[in-house]
């Protein structure tokens, strides 16, 4: 299937993807990944370092690629996987794949994409759509919601749907912020070492991909001296209603619940007083912290009570 300009549903990357799972017929996850790009007409070939041929530039792109939209000149595109990739990472790596293949405006160009292409926080705006548009496929807004208020808020609500939706725990938990009715949001954390002040290029762009007419300004990074802040912000993605944006580079202190179960590398529940972020409200945010593995990161789910939200989800209405 290919969408023609007749179907073109506006600059809104995830409309796209609710076109094809409705006319797919999904009704409960997981979305699987093969069905769509079947009915897209995208074959998935997996490959190996072993399968790169011969041809030099080829073989610098595909090792760092772990997935490529290759459009045909005279056939249908295909997508190539790296096969020594998550079972996670794979099915964010098609659904990425079929946002660009979808999306009218990203037609007619082969994409290289790399680990961080597929990163949710990649500053590339033709990236974040096609980040968007598989998210979606990965995690359908419409279920995915349904699934959020059936539950408390919490970390073990987004384990839940990190096995229920066959995605990675961080690619669910940004969704999970980012669609969460209530006030809700997420901030990744690491050693404020690791941060280095690097300028974002405006108009960044990589072999392959679309140089936009616009351009998107740097994030403005907080650099904290890390002697006195030994934790540092890496990004913050908040819901709708949430009602304060903390900035990537700030640094947090010791003395508090996100230091402790970094120095222990262990799950904490508790409050943050929103001072540790540099705020100066008074609030105290409902906390839950989670060691993500080897990665070096610390997720943080922060929400307030909200006691005015109503779900009318038979009306399709949040109030």
């Amino acid at each position: 299937m290919k969408i023609v300009w007749e179907d073109h549903l506006g600059n809104n990357a995830v409309r796209y993807a609710r076109k094809v799972l409705k006319e797919c017929g999904f009704r409960h996850p997981p979305i699987c990944e093969k069905t769509i790009a079947d009915y897209l007409g995208l074959e998935i070939k997996e490959f190996s370092v072993d399968d790169i041929p011969e041809d030099r530039g080829l073989r610098d792109i595909l090792k760092t690629a772990c997935a490529w939209l290759k459009r045909k000149p005279n056939g249908d595109p295909c997508i190539w996987l790296y096969g020594d990739t998550r079972p996670e990472r794979k099915r964010l790596g098609v659904f990425h794949e079929c946002g660009h293949a979808i999306l009218p405006w990203h037609e007619e160009l082969d994409y290289f994409c790399s680990e961080k292409d597929l990163d949710p926080t990649v500053h590339k705006r033709i990236e974040r759509e096609a980040f968007m548009c598989g998210a979606e496929f990965l995690m359908p807004r419409e279920m995915f919601v349904e699934d959020i208020v059936s539950l408390e808020t919490g970390i073990s609500a987004i384990e839940q749907f990190h096995t229920r939706y066959v995605a990675s725990m961080e690619a669910t938990a940004i969704h999970y912020a980012y669609t969460h009715p209530g006030l809700c949001g997420i901030v990744m954390v690491e050693k404020a070492e690791n941060q280095k002040p690097e300028a974002i290029p405006r108009g960044d762009t990589s072999r392959g991909q679309l140089i936009l007419p616009f351009k998107t300004p740097p994030e403005r990074i907080i650099l904290k001296d890390d002697t006195r802040y030994p934790l540092s912000v890496i990004y913050f993605v908040r819901s709708h209603r949430f009602p304060k944006y903390i900035r990537p580079g700030t640094g947090i202190e010791e003395g508090n619940l996100i230091f402790e179960a970094w120095e222990s590398w262990r799950p904490a529940q508790g409050e943050i007083p929103a001072s540790v972020f540099g705020s100066s409200t008074k609030w105290v945010y409902n906390a839950d912290c989670l060691p993500l593995g080897n990665t070096g990161k610390l997720l943080v789910l922060l929400w307030l009570p909200d006691r005015y939200l109503k779900f009318n989800f038979e009306n399709g209405v949040i109030l």
